[in-house]
């Protein structure tokens, strides 16, 4: 069935047959009624006459009916044989099936090393410390707030610093601390620490500690997302007898996920725990995606796969992976178990996919789908049409998982020469995926191309040779029918390409300047933002902020730019330019906002700066500098500001702007970012 929907002419074609089947077949009851009638008033009548014509006639209604319905069947086999990505899905029955699989891959086709893949089993602890404070109910937020930078709309992504107009919620260190920070009584006068969640489990023995991975926030829920860590301890003994504990490195375990009711207090409603090593999540309304991977050591001896099968745990209730449920695609590395698991929050249910084969590192989810893109090498893929590499070239591993709500199912998986930059390097547009590679190592061997995927993850068409030779793409981004690229080696391309029709994508118009973009925001429909470095005969200089005009698509322009020089400000970075999630922009607000940090060492004087650096943005007068909001200035303190929020207080007309550092929040406002009006220390 999904061959058809993947198809869209082929349904059409089969929806026309199917109904000229059901209109013989209608035609063929009302013949078989028409004739019984007609039998039973030739019996009363006493007539006697041949039934030769009447059958021949049913006969050929019959043929009608059936034969659309076999044309269809027929087109849907032939679809399918035809795709071009065919594959085999392999069955398993026990962990002894996995072990003679990997035995026979290593007969017979050739593998590299596995020394850099962790082992992802263990057990975490599901104790946590809670300091139990009151939190003011008070009055209501605001319903105007700043949300996380998402690449797809209504696809949330997580993040360590999180709003809902009233609380702010900071994760790291193991824990999270809720600020009340808004109310419509008394707005940004409110700012307090209301709780603290501490997840580090205290052991003198063997301590473990809790990484808090993000945060996501709704109206019902605050979940954290995190793994504990187990240290690795040991005994000493001193000449006195003395014994010692010692611990020293780690391993990660298990992810675990708290889901807090809002509305009750923040009381921990749910636990789970979902194995495997943590790769990605998303989370759309209530149902909560999180991608794991466990590496499986089939290289030691006496493995038991048993002992690495994915699980899950929903309040201290287990349940573990079925062999026979589990996806492999026969042909590629049986070397992990890449589990995919769709959490329901509201009715507290688990489901979960897990693919046997190499572990992706690049996730991309649209409201329909989820995309694991990892790397194929050519030593550990099969010799046949299928998984074989074009040389030596690496390729693009993909699986497709599809998403209904709370449940998911393995659909597809699909392969491209080159490989992926990040999540921008994806994006799924009217049924179409769209990817961007880079293959090669320099020079001429180098190509920068964009793949046009169906459905069912076959080739389309291609753009390809974007990038002068020795460049290799910086930043992509897809936006409805266009893609922007930037390539880079010593200038900068900016490409537009037009990828309204999948079957002839075409290169529109392209902008040649100094420096690059390492990432690309869309300004409305008009301008793009990119975040990057300018450039210095093939080195960098310093960040480079740029507005791009995209209007003309055919000869885009650089609309506006600024670039802080190391020079002036010695040298500097910002974690915009390769964390979106840092990024906070809101053309409504006119307001672009990102953390900016420099260090300089001059005169035998050491100073470090770190703040938010605030622009104005409008059509007319391009990027405007409000400001730079600092927590501490020039201390060798290394105090880091990195997040920015903002709470819109509609009585007043004032948008209240937060800054949050690893010590402080402090609240100014949009119009005036500098003039801290509030401070709260964290630690």
């Amino acid at each position: 069935m999904s061959t058809l929907f993947n198809q869209p002419g082929l349904l059409f074609l089969s929806l026309v047959f199917l109904g000229i089947s059901i209109y013989f077949i209608k035609r063929f009851i009302d013949e078989l009624q028409w004739n019984k009638r007609l039998n039973n008033k030739k019996k009363a009548m006493r007539i006697r006459l041949p039934r030769g014509q009447q059958r021949n006639r049913l006969s050929l209604l019959l043929t009608g009916a059936i034969s659309p319905i076999v044309l269809v069947i027929v087109a849907v086999v032939a679809s399918v044989n035809l795709s071009g990505n065919t594959f085999e899905v392999v069955a398993f029955n026990s962990g002894d099936d996995i072990l003679d699989l990997y035995q026979t891959f290593e007969e017979n086709y050739r593998s590299s090393n596995n020394w850099f893949m962790m082992d992802g089993a263990g057990e975490p602890a599901m104790d946590f410390a809670e300091e139990n404070l009151d939190v003011t109910s008070g009055d209501q937020g605001s319903d105007d707030y700043s949300g996380t930078n998402n690449q797809v709309v209504g696809v949330d992504e997580m993040d360590n610093v999180v709003t809902d107009g009233k609380y702010l919620y900071i994760a790291g260190n193991g824990e999270v601390k809720i600020a009340l920070a808004y109310t419509q009584q008394n707005t940004y006068q409110v700012l307090s620490l209301e709780k603290e969640l501490d997840y580090n489990v205290s052991d003198e023995v063997c301590p473990q500690s809790f990484n808090t991975k993000g945060l996501y926030v709704d109206d019902d829920y605050l979940v954290v997302i995190g793994s504990y860590y187990q240290n690795y301890c040991y005994e000493d003994k001193e000449e006195d007898d003395v014994v010692i504990d010692w611990w020293w490195g780690y391993r990660e375990q298990d992810v675990t996920v708290f889901v807090y009711d809002k509305q009750d207090d923040f009381s921990l409603e749910t636990t789970y725990e979902v194995a495997g090593n943590f790769l990605g999540t998303r989370k759309i309304e209530d149902d909560l995606y999180i991608v794991t991977s466990t590496h499986l050591p089939l290289y030691q001896e006496d493995v038991n796969i048993d002992d690495y099968l994915p699980h899950y745990i929903v309040n201290s209730m287990s349940v573990k992976a079925k062999y026979k449920d589990i996806v492999y695609v026969d042909g590629v590395a049986p070397n992990s178990f890449t589990t995919f698991y769709a959490l329901d929050l509201d009715g507290k249910q688990v489901d979960m996919e897990v693919v046997l084969g190499d572990s992706g590192y690049n996730l991309y989810v649209s409201p329909n789908n989820m995309y694991l893109a990892g790397t194929l090498w050519p030593q550990r893929t099969l010799t046949d049409d299928l998984f074989q590499p074009e040389g030596d070239e690496r390729q693009t591993a993909i699986f497709k998982i599809g998403i209904d709500g709370p449940n998911i199912e393995f659909d597809q998986y699909g392969k491209v020469p080159g490989t992926t930059l990040n999540q921008f390097s994806m994006d799924e547009y009217n049924g179409t995926l769209r990817i961007a590679t880079t293959s090669g190592r320099w020079g001429e061997d180098i190509n920068n191309r964009v793949f046009m995927l169906a459905p069912d993850l076959t080739i389309i068409s291609k753009i390809e040779g974007l990038g002068k030779p020795g460049e290799v793409i910086r930043s992509a981004r897809f936006v409805g029918d266009y893609a922007y690229l930037v390539t880079f080696e010593i200038t900068d391309p900016f490409y537009v390409l037009d990828l309204a029709d999948p079957t002839d994508p075409t290169v529109l118009g392209e902008l040649e300047i100094t420096g690059f973009s390492s990432y690309l925001q869309p300004l409305g429909n008009d301008y793009m933002l990119g975040i990057g470095f300018g450039d210095s005969e093939g080195g960098t200089q310093g960040i480079k902020i740029s507005v791009y005009d995209i209007r003309d698509k055919t000869n885009p322009i650089v609309f506006d730019e600024i670039i802080y020089d190391y020079s002036d400000f010695g040298w500097s970075y910002t974690s915009a330019t390769y964390n979106h999630k840092d990024l906070l922009v809101s053309l409504d607000k006119g307001i672009i906002a990102l953390p900016f940090s420099s260090y300089d060492y001059s005169n035998d004087t050491y100073q470090y700066n770190s703040g938010i650096l605030v622009f104005g943005f409008d059509e007319t007068d391009g990027l405007d500098v409000k400001g730079y909001v600092q927590h501490d200035a020039n201390t060798e303190e290394e105090v880091y500001v990195y997040k920015s929020k903002f709470i819109h207080d509609s009585a007043s007309d004032t948008t209240f702007f937060y800054t949050i550092s690893n010590r402080y929040i402090k609240v100014s406002t949009i119009n005036n970012p500098t003039n801290i009006l509030q401070s709260l220390m964290l630690n």
